[in-house]
């Protein structure tokens, strides 16, 4: 049994999505993984109740039987725990995790939205947890310039020391990949810092799917579930994107069309009629007339029914995308898919040396 801590050093580097990475690529290889992320750092009501959203994913994904707030026992404004003081917390966390990770090959450690204590305020922060826990350390990097990250890389490596195991530099403009590998990663090699991949950002790893936009809105499909997973790329209350059978909806005016992503080397393709349709949603709560339901079922274009009128919905979908669910894995094949060049996902958990080579 192994402890992997996975920290970041905030500002949206991808924390989420690359520890379900990491996990699924345990669970491909037939470990049996256990999961605990001590602090909340996002809170969803359900049923009355609130949760962390990532407990609720790794929960479901690696069928956890434990309740949740076991894998999460510190709620984001949940403020009963916090006059227990950092010595408590720390010796109940590490009775947590020994319990947690019982009959477990890698128990994952989530940390919180920052690894740095004075970005904290719960007196606790990641960096003392992986030394309580002895455990080999992940940092995932949001890249915004080359003085910044690199800072961040060497102040997490002297607080971690050896415990640092190796480090994804997340969300790369394109352009600038190559100068990264082969100008920023090799000078800190040299300073000691261990194993780094570079990842590109991706468009569609930020946008949300026709699922996320359906709970979002708390709306019910009417046709196309099965294509949930699909990306938007972007909406529009126009009819200039509507063609061939799709036509019959330029007489309805409590629509939203959804629009898939372009495809980068087309990101800014100015010809609007090539934009393709992810689906179309129905505002007011009406059930568009039946016509309407034939053709887009002819078009293969998915129809989801939500309440509240069209600026209303138009302005809850412009805060921003959810958190991660168990309907995003499209998102994480495609992430996956970026850690795999050079294999490098499999020589990153080998620097552990928890994963065999």
């Amino acid at each position: 049994m192994g402890f992997l801590f996975i920290g970041t050093t905030g500002d949206h580097a991808g924390h989420s999505l690359v520890t379900w990475a990491i996990t699924r690529r345990l669970l491909e290889r037939g470990f049996r993984v256990g999961f605990l992320k001590p602090f909340g750092t996002q809170r969803v009501n359900i049923n009355g109740h609130g949760f962390d959203p990532d407990a609720l994913l790794f929960k479901e994904t690696l069928d956890i039987q434990e309740p949740l707030d076991r894998i999460c026992p510190y709620l984001l404004s949940d403020e009963a725990w916090r006059d227990r003081g950092s010595e408590t917390i720390h010796k109940e966390i590490r009775t947590l995790a020994k319990e947690l990770s019982d009959n477990k090959d890698f128990l994952i450690i989530m940390g919180a939205d920052h690894i740095f204590l004075d970005n904290a305020s719960r007196g606790v922060s990641d960096i003392s947890l992986a030394a309580g826990l002895e455990a080999d350390f992940v940092l995932v990097d949001r890249y915004r310039d080359k003085a910044r990250s690199v800072y961040s890389i060497l102040s997490a490596s002297s607080l971690l020391k050896e415990r640092l195991k190796g480090i994804v530099l997340n969300r790369v403009s394109p352009p600038l990949l190559q100068e990264i590998i082969d100008h920023m990663i090799p000078p800190l090699a040299k300073k000691g810092i261990p194993f780094i991949i570079a990842l590109p950002e991706d468009p569609f790893l930020s946008f949300q799917t026709l699922g996320d936009i359906r709970d979002v809105l708390e709306g019910e499909f009417l046709f196309g579930e099965a294509d949930l997973e699909q990306p938007v790329g972007g909406m529009t209350v126009g009819s200039s994107d509507l063609k061939g059978e799709l036509l019959l909806f330029k007489r309805a005016y409590n629509k939203i069309v959804l629009l898939r992503p372009y495809l980068p080397a087309r990101e800014n393709d100015p010809i609007q009629g090539r934009r393709s349709i992810a689906g179309i949603l129905f505002t007011g709560g009406r059930t568009p007339p039946p016509q309407l339901l034939t053709a887009a079922k002819k078009a293969g274009v998915p129809l989801i029914l939500v309440k509240g009128d069209t600026f209303s919905v138009l302005e809850r979908l412009g805060q921003g995308p959810p958190p991660l669910s168990p309907q995003d894995g499209a998102k994480v094949r495609r992430m996956m898919g970026l850690m795999d060049r050079d294999n490098a996902l499999d020589r990153l958990l080998q620097e552990t040396a928890l994963f065999p080579k």
